[in-house]
């Protein structure tokens, strides 16, 4: 086991029972904050968002976004009409929010995309954020990819087979920001923002 899996694992071991993940960043240019609850803690499978200061809470094994937003979620954004896309060691890393990364080369058929920034390890425990974040990009306007460089509109999944993105995006502009990742944050379940509950 690596040193930063050993680290995160015994983080989330010695935290207390209601233990989460706090995330705060951009998705294009968007401030988000997810709070989940930790791999195996009460409230699994919820994520408390909040999106440029409006409360949101989504259930990920639902597919189901509340309050509702402009539209309903549907297949996660980016995914018709893409061509083959590949993340590819670029070698190297950098320190960025805390943490340290691996670049990676993103193209679509051949044509660079983009960059990214990621830190493998972190993968497995951030999947609910990464369902999360899909769900946001298909019900919020605001937070659709866009096309760049020549390439689809990647959704945010595609910035992160490799790994947690905590820099990704193109010569002129992020797609994603990691601002600040947790992994001892408070989830209490049983509460959300603004009062939003699931149905």
């Amino acid at each position: 086991m690596s040193r930063p899996a050993a680290l995160a694992l015994g983080l989330l071991l010695a935290s207390p029972a209601a233990a989460g993940i706090l995330i705060e960043g951009r998705l294009e240019g968007v401030p988000v904050r997810l709070e989940l609850a930790g791999p195996g803690e009460p409230g699994e499978g919820l994520v408390r968002a909040t999106v440029a200061g409006e409360p949101r809470l989504l259930d990920v094994a639902r597919g189901t976004v509340e309050p509702g937003g402009a539209e309903p979620a549907r297949a996660p954004a980016g995914r018709p009409g893409v061509g083959l896309v590949r993340l590819t060691p670029l070698g190297g890393g950098a320190m960025f929010a805390g943490h340290g990364g691996a670049w990676q080369l993103l193209t679509e058929d051949e044509r660079v995309c983009g960059e990214v920034l990621a830190v493998a390890w972190m993968a497995r425990f951030l999947e609910p954020a990464v369902r999360a974040l899909e769900l946001l990009e298909a019900s919020d306007p605001r937070l659709r990819p866009r096309a760049r460089h020549g390439c689809s509109p990647l959704g945010f999944r595609f910035w992160t087979t490799q790994g947690w993105p905590l820099l990704a995006g193109g010569r002129s502009e992020a797609v994603f920001v990691t601002e600040r990742i947790r992994f001892d944050h408070p989830f209490p379940p049983a509460s959300a923002p603004d009062e939003v509950v699931p149905r």
